[in-house]
């Protein structure tokens, strides 16, 4: 080709160029200008072939193509590092001597393609960064432009503005089309999330070409993201995804934030918090680019408000109707409470309304009522051990709410149940703690209420049912019975044959004063406490030993047992006293127990001489054998004898005969005297024995001797003195014992 033909084919070809170059910046869309670009090209120069491949994540990939080239265009994808660098940073032709083009995939293709004539153009940005690259094929000899390639790398810069000024373009227009989408879906307030969640996946999924798109919603208790329908495209995405708290997103999403795979995954983010991801997927492991990312990005930015407006919504709709349809249970469980005596109407309504598994305990800590949903049946025993296990320290937690956790099995919540200041029972869930929001807490406090209604109903039928009864025995205990036939018509009622021989036992309860907790109680105090530990023992003894009757008589606290009970065993007493102590200890530790015993009763009117006899027990017992705990009338001795005294008068007499001035000496006082005097006639005068068991020295024990001979004038060695006075401190154990005389009776036994 002569030189003026080549500067006329040169000029034709830049004035094209230019004027493709110039065309292209006015396309709108990225696609646009590669159609414009290799269209101009194959219409103006008759090229056999004309593609354009792009970079993307140093993977070279068509983009758009005219021609057909076969074994070029199946070369493609093409790693970045298996072409030439030379590829990217001028333009080639078939004319150029390349060193190392055996080596360079792309050019290799081409050459399989035959092409006699092919350029390569790189496409770059003014800073050098690269962008992609053009290639032109021609099947015959064609002397284009040998020296044009100034003109081709300029030609690349320009392609490669042309191309910035259509990606920004055609961001801006999907920015714009996403405002318009946002603009148009903004006020969806009332709308259920299943709508939005459906307008955010179709458009996640038509924005990037996506073959699917999906929203999780991070529910935060459990760490896990939960699947939200409707999802774009046919696809079925795992529902449930837990998230590790080492690893998080990333172990589930690798493309999280990141363009170049077949997946995206963009977190949803409200004031600084995720509340969930946006996650699309593309068929046939195509891959996103970095405009997808920044589409779905903005998309993100933007919806997240409107799903947490909607979850707000939805959550303030469902708290609605929650608090609706709890002001209506709440009217429903007072109505219970009218048609129904005691718990289990309400019991049942409660698990309805909690839909948990509902226990009630009385005070004691003993099953009232319960409600098991069944997915709780096998491990009602597992709770109910639990409950007995830390029922002591239940009772003594000041707190009004406990949980009793068993890891893996169950979480059970007790609330106690309060009336009148006074703790009345427990009520127990079969429910996790995060599950108690407001409505549940609100629907738990109103059922402790009526709770308590139904516990003081209770109560005051069973105290109006006791105060009766205390009233029928207090008139089997009178010396003279006014009307027989009233108390038999009585018994009859209470399913008592009263004919049969029964025993009489009155207890003492005795508050250990050098205790903190005692010392300082007044008589009100001890009084109640006193009234509560005899409530507990009702109650364990309504359930373990129904054929007891208990009652109070003038402040004594009585049991009247049958004689049928005490034969059939033999250490029935002993069992006894043990299980009502232990059965004290669960509500203290410093209160002595003493239980007197009759005799066994024939006849009516023997009642009240058996109440006289565990009167006199109780007292002796506490005032020379507090040791023992219980003792029965039989086993007095000689005390049984002195108790038939019937002359008061003689029997105060003869103990002031010859005890009275010991016992007045020192106003009262000196009570070290009196003692010492009992121990010496129990040792039958030995000076050493006695000097042993007071712990005092010998010569102070003759000198007491000698005090006590002077004060009460008369020879305690004599025999017939010392029976006398033996006789003295019997009577005054029995009629008259003071507040004072237990504490040296304990010495003395000792």
């Amino acid at each position: 080709m002569d030189t003026v033909k080549q500067r006329r084919m040169k000029d034709r070809v830049d004035s094209h160029l230019r004027r493709t170059a110039r065309r292209m910046v006015q396309f709108q869309t990225f696609d646009e200008t590669l159609h414009y670009m290799i269209d101009s090209f194959f219409q103006q120069f008759q090229c056999d072939y004309v593609s354009i491949a792009t970079l993307e994540n140093r993977k070279l990939s068509i983009r758009v193509t005219r021609g057909e080239s076969s074994c070029l265009d199946a070369s493609f994808p093409l790693d970045m590092g298996d072409c030439l660098p030379q590829l990217f940073d001028e333009p080639l032709c078939s004319f150029d001597v390349i060193r190392g083009k055996d080596g360079c995939a792309l050019l290799t293709r081409i050459q399989e393609e035959r092409f006699q004539t092919w350029f390569t153009i790189p496409i770059r940005r003014e800073d050098g960064n690269r962008l992609g690259l053009c290639v032109i094929g021609f099947r015959s000899f064609v002397p284009l432009v040998l020296d044009g390639s100034k003109m081709f790398e300029e030609f690349g810069k320009d392609i490669a503005t042309a191309f910035d000024v259509a990606l920004q373009k055609e961001a801006e227009h999907q920015k714009v089309q996403g405002l318009e989408w946002l603009r148009e879906n903004a006020y969806l307030f009332g709308y259920p999330i299943e709508r939005i969640v459906e307008k955010i996946v179709e458009r996640a999924g038509k924005g990037t070409g996506a073959y699917a798109a999906v929203v999780y919603l991070y529910d935060e208790p459990s760490q896990r993201l939960l699947i939200q329908p409707p999802v774009y495209g046919p696809c079925q995405p795992q529902s449930v995804i837990r998230l590790n708290g080492e690893s998080g997103l990333q172990a589930h999403f690798p493309y999280l934030e990141r363009s170049g795979g077949p997946e995206i995954s963009i977190p949803l983010v409200y004031l600084s918090k995720m509340i969930g991801l946006l996650h699309v997927i593309h068929a046939d492991n195509a891959e996103f680019s970095s405009e997808d990312l920044e589409q779905l990005q903005f998309l993100a930015s933007h919806v997240s408000t409107l799903i947490e407006n909607a979850k707000l919504y939805t959550n303030e709709k469902e708290s609605n109707a929650r608090m609706e349809a709890f002001m209506n249970h709440q009217q429903d469980l007072v109505k219970q409470t009218l048609v129904d005596q005691g718990f289990g109407g309400i019991t049942d309504l409660l698990a309805k309304m909690m839909n948990s598994s509902v226990l009630l305990f009385d005070r004691f800590m003993h099953l009232s009522a319960r409600h098991m949903l069944a997915k709780d049946e096998p491990i009602q025993e597992a709770i109910l051990e639990a409950v007995e296990r830390d029922k002591k320290s239940l009772m003594k937690f000041v707190q009004s709410e406990y949980w009793l956790t068993e890891p893996g099995s169950f979480q059970l919540g007790l609330w106690r149940v309060v009336a009148g200041g006074d703790s009345v029972g427990y009520l127990g869930l079969v429910i996790p703690n995060e599950r108690l929001d407001l409505v549940l807490r609100m629907t738990v406090n109103h059922a402790l209420s009526v709770y308590a209604t139904q516990f003081v109903k209770q109560k005051l039928v069973l105290d109006v049912h006791e105060q009766v009864k205390d009233g029928f025995f207090n008139q089997l205990f009178v010396e003279r019975i006014a009307d027989e036939a009233k108390i038999l018509e009585y018994a009859h009622l209470l399913n008592w044959d009263i004919t049969q021989p029964h025993c009489i036992a009155i207890f003492s309860f005795e508050f250990d004063k050098t205790q903190a907790e005692h010392r300082s109680s007044n008589i009100l105090e001890d009084e109640a406490k006193k009234n509560r530990i005899w409530e507990l023992i009702r109650d364990q003894c309504a359930r373990k030993e129904p054929s007891l009757f208990l009652t109070r008589s003038d402040g004594h606290y009585i049991a009247i047992v049958p004689k049928e009970r005490v034969l059939r065993d033999n250490d029935f007493w002993k069992s006894f006293y043990e299980r009502i102590e232990r059965l004290i200890r669960t509500e203290t530790d410093h209160v002595f127990l003493h239980i007197g015993i009759s005799q066994e009763t024939k006849k009516l009117k023997d009642y009240h001489f058996g109440y006289k006899q565990a009167q006199k027990t109780l007292t002796l017992l506490c005032n020379r054998f507090p040791q023992q705990g219980y003792m029965t009338f039989n086993q007095l001795g000689s005390y049984s004898v002195l108790y038939q005294v019937g002359d008061p008068v003689a029997v105060h007499l003869f103990i002031d005969t010859y005890l009275g001035s010991l016992l007045k000496h020192g106003n009262g006082k000196n009570q070290d005297l009196l003692d010492t005097l009992r121990v010496y006639l129990q040792t039958n005068g030995n000076i050493k024995e006695t000097a042993n068991l007071l712990f005092i020295h010998r010569s102070s024990m003759k000198y007491r001797l000698e005090k006590i001979r002077q004060i009460v004038e008369l020879d305690i060695d004599d025999a017939d003195q010392r029976f006398h006075l033996m006789l003295a401190f019997r009577l005054y154990d029995l009629f008259g014992a003071s507040a004072g005389t237990r504490e040296s009776g304990a010495r003395n036994d000792g």
